[in-house]
């Protein structure tokens, strides 16, 4: 009779390997599709801020004669909105927001909502808890296309300007992953939004006829935008003038800004001057 012999149930070097190469084949590919959900997510978690903070100022406008808390003397503090900061802590303390964690974004800046007591409510907002740059000056009846509430920029020429270099990372003036930012317009809509560019120094695409959803908007009038608060002392009015402007008014409405760009973009600057300003770009050859 003949002998059966048991055959070897181990896997030979080479099945280890070609195991291991095809696991290896299905993480690269898993990892970039789990990242881009995320990364949507994220966007959309942010859209939605967006449009509760628009929601509120359309609220604060109800009560004030359409006017944006930026055009609304501050009866606490006597004086006019420097900031978005200052803008939008004003609806904290006419208690119409009372969540402070609207002004963040995934992968942005973000508030702790340790919002302080009434009626100040002098911890909500502190640099570096606002996410949301807004264009002042404008009311409830503004025209329904015109960017209201958007991420931060790292110019406020008129159009501003993002650093796709930096996308992705909690520093003033990122974009998404490849080029893109969420902007709120004055109808409540929200879009995340692709800019002209995935790389530099970039703003709004350009439409038929030369304009851009922003100049489009206000007849290429440049409007004035309510800068993001970084850090202490960073008014951040406009990245080209020393990149802060402590307890100054932003420049005046509609006037030219310095620099060569068209439409007043400032210089470049580095990013991280002194005070937290976001300057202009980065030395790392935008």
């Amino acid at each position: 009779m003949k002998m059966k012999t048991k055959r070897n149930q181990a896997f030979t070097l080479i099945e280890l390997l070609v195991v291991i190469t095809i696991i290896a084949i299905l993480a690269s590919l898993a990892v970039p599709a789990f990242t881009m959900v995320q990364t949507q997510g994220n966007q959309m978690k942010g859209v939605n801020n967006c449009k509760q903070v628009i929601l509120a100022l359309k609220q604060f406008s109800k009560d004030n004669n359409s006017q944006y808390p930026d055009s609304v003397a501050n009866p606490l503090t006597g004086s006019m909105a420097q900031s978005a900061n200052d803008a939008f802590r004003y609806m904290i303390q006419e208690q119409i927001v009372t969540d402070e964690r609207i002004f963040g974004c995934p992968a942005g800046y973000n508030p702790d909502n340790n919002i302080g007591q009434a009626p100040n409510y002098g911890n909500a907002l502190m640099p570096g808890e606002n996410h949301w740059a807004m264009t002042g000056n404008q009311t409830d009846t503004t025209v329904g296309n015109m960017p209201i509430v958007f991420e931060n920029p790292v110019s406020i020429s008129w159009p501003p300007l993002w650093n796709a270099d930096v996308a992705g990372q909690v520093v003033p003036g990122r974009t998404w992953p490849g080029g893109k930012i969420i902007i709120g317009r004055n109808d409540g809509s929200v879009a995340v939004e692709a800019l002209a560019g995935k790389r530099g120094s970039i703003g709004p695409k350009i439409m038929a006829g030369g304009l851009n959803l922003f100049t489009q908007a206000s007849q290429g009038i440049p409007q004035r935008i309510l800068q993001v608060v970084y850090g202490n002392n960073s008014m951040n009015t406009n990245s080209g003038m020393g990149g802060q402007n402590p307890g100054g008014p932003p420049p005046a409405f509609g006037a030219p800004l310095p620099g060569g760009m068209p439409g007043g973009a400032p210089p470049a600057a580095p990013l991280g001057a002194p005070g937290g300003a976001p300057g202009g770009l980065p030395p790392s050859g935008l």
